[in-house]
């Protein structure tokens, strides 16, 4: 467009690019503004440049004979504000790039106004810090309390004051009443309800769910066309999930929770950076919906059932109630006198976000890889056939074992899931390499500056076979079973891996539904191909890549819509 020729549009532009009128004529409102932009340009910039400086001058003095060594402070534009505008605008792209510029074998300071944070991707430093008994993840405990679950204030400062710990054992000098540890309950009832000895049965039932849910489609041997696969794995997935842990009744009391919840889980970015209701109100309304219906159901489920019955003699799973760890839950829930109806309903949002929220986005990469590669499908079928009876029944933990099934499930989280990884120096200064972390200081660890660190992986003994970090490779956690590396005999091995592969996190706080995850994505890989043929409809498998806007919260969606059809097999 000729500006110029737009007078009638732009009559103010038009007079100061002819040069008929300087600016302050044309804009009177420039004249005390433009001064303080110039100003505030200085002073950003002088910043820069010296912080800069003090930056590349501590990564060139050698310190590794002091205690406590200086940890460099990354560069930044704004004084007092430091990197805390990056941080929340994307903090994934921020700090994996200050890893890929500046190395990942020493940790790095990055500040969000007053608060200090240590940024490493060094694997050594990784486990010291799960190790470590004085960091929590109780920051972000609670920021998932105050901005996913909406927990108000007045009932923030019951989560807050608990200091026992995540351990059975009261941390010294704690003054939280024993039935009022919720960070301890919370971490407790998930590790012994969502392993073994309650783990199978629980497998056992999301895949029962799971074949129903896909047998009421009635899907014959002709083919069906669906739209989008990830939708599909979406419905399917999560409803037989929620089902097998949560009970028939809840599904059956609200037929739309499936619908609102994944419309509330799709501004999960939204909610963790804390945006206010006015700014995103339907996305507060998605998340009321869910919540409402919750209560919906525990309303229900307290009139017509008992949530007693967490015993060896108890039955594993019930309609009303579901399964003992759902009572658990509940249990412990009702003895906090600040979690009134309303917060346990928040609470198991919370659970049905975090136990589906990873694990149908995994689940859809985990079939796409092996839509995308038919001979990648054939090798994985091979290893699945002898885990299915003639029955139809399939053998969960001999399913488990194969080597390439594991191998590929687990380098999709490697891939396709972007977390990152936080903790506190919650009750006592930390050492870490001659460093030096301070009490109410945070540490990042951001999964992608480990995941596809080929360096690290190198130094590890694992270095790239055939792909590069940044690209599918099934095999990558395969290892010869012969010491010589010769044969065909392989096992799925993470020997040497620690602080390398952590899309759970670890250390005390290491994600305690993995188990379950990884069986539901397998069975559902097992089942369908077992069951039925599929095929990619009309779309380009190479341009579908994950969706960055969901990093770093967890599994990544695809970011665009893939497609297929599915006929039962003859």
């Amino acid at each position: 467009m000729d500006y110029l020729t737009q007078g009638e549009a732009f009559p103010g532009l038009v007079s100061f690019i002819s040069g008929r009128h300087s600016v302050f004529e044309v804009y009177p409102w420039a004249y005390p503004v433009l001064p303080i932009a110039v100003l505030l340009l200085l002073v950003s910039l002088v910043t820069y440049v010296t912080s800069s400086l003090r930056f590349r001058r501590a990564l060139s003095v050698d310190d590794s004979d002091r205690f406590p060594r200086v940890m460099p402070l990354v560069p930044y534009w704004f004084p007092g504000l430091y990197h805390g505008l990056a941080l929340l605008i994307n903090p994934t792209d921020f700090l994996y790039g200050i890893i890929k510029k500046y190395g990942w074998e020493r940790p790095l300071q990055v500040k969000a106004g007053p608060v200090n944070c240590t940024l490493t991707a060094n694997p050594s430093h990784i486990q010291e810090i799960f190790k470590s008994r004085f960091l929590s993840a109780k920051s972000v405990t609670r920021i998932s309390a105050k901005n996913v679950l909406e927990i108000p204030p007045d009932v923030l400062f019951f989560y807050d004051a608990d200091d026992s710990g995540f351990a059975a054992e009261p941390r010294k000098g704690s003054q939280t009443a024993q039935h009022n540890r919720i960070l301890y309950h919370q971490t407790h009832s998930a590790q012994k309800f969502l392993a073994a000895p309650f783990l199978g049965p629980l497998a056992e039932r999301y895949l029962k769910f799971f074949q129903q849910n896909i047998e009421r489609l009635d899907i014959g041997q002709a083919w069906e066309e669906y739209p989008d696969l990830y939708v599909f794995l979406q419905i399917h997935v999560a409803g037989a999930n929620i089902e097998a842990m949560m009970g028939s009744k809840i599904l059956e009391i609200n037929p739309g929770l499936m619908e609102h919840f994944w419309l509330a889980k799709r501004n999960a970015p939204q909610y963790f950076r804390g945006w206010p209701r006015w700014i995103i109100p339907k996305a507060f309304r998605e998340r009321d919906r869910v919540v409402e219906a919750i209560k919906r159901w525990h309303s229900y489920a307290f009139k017509h059932g008992s949530v007693d019955g967490t015993g060896p003699q108890d039955p594993d799973w019930e309609p009303i109630f579901g399964s003992r760890y759902a009572k658990a839950r509940l249990q412990y829930m009702l003895k906090m006198k600040p979690l009134n109806d309303d917060i346990r309903a928040r609470e198991d949002w919370g659970l049905i976000f975090g136990a589906n929220g990873n694990t149908a986005p995994s689940a859809f990469w985990y079939l796409f890889e092996a839509l995308k590669d038919p001979h990648l499908a054939t090798r994985l079928s091979a290893e699945v056939a002898p885990c299915i009876s003639p029955d139809g029944k399939i053998n969960i933990d001999q399913l488990a074992a194969q080597p390439l099934p594991e191998s590929a499930y687990m380098e999709v989280l490697r891939l396709r899931v972007s977390i990152l990884v936080s903790r506190m120096v919650d009750f006592g200064d930390v050492k870490l390499s001659g460093y030096m972390i301070r009490r109410g200081e945070l540490v990042f660890m951001p999964t992608d500056g480990v995941h596809y660190s080929e360096e690290a992986w190198a130094q590890a003994g694992r270095p790239s076979k055939r792909k590069s970090l940044k690209e599918f490779e099934p095999e990558r956690f395969l290892v010869a079973t012969e010491p010589d590396g010769t044969g065909t005999s392989v096992k799925c091995c993470t020997e040497g891996l620690n602080g390398l592969w952590i899309p759970f996190g670890g250390g005390e706080r290491m994600c305690p539904g993995r188990h379950l995850a990884k069986l539901e994505i397998l069975l559902t890989y097992a089942y369908l191909f077992s069951k039925y043929d599929l095929e990619l409809g009309n779309v380009e498998p190479n341009c579908v890549q994950c969706d960055p806007e969901f990093a770093p919260f967890g599994a990544l969606p695809p970011n665009r819509k893939v497609p297929f059809r599915i006929r039962r097999k003859a």
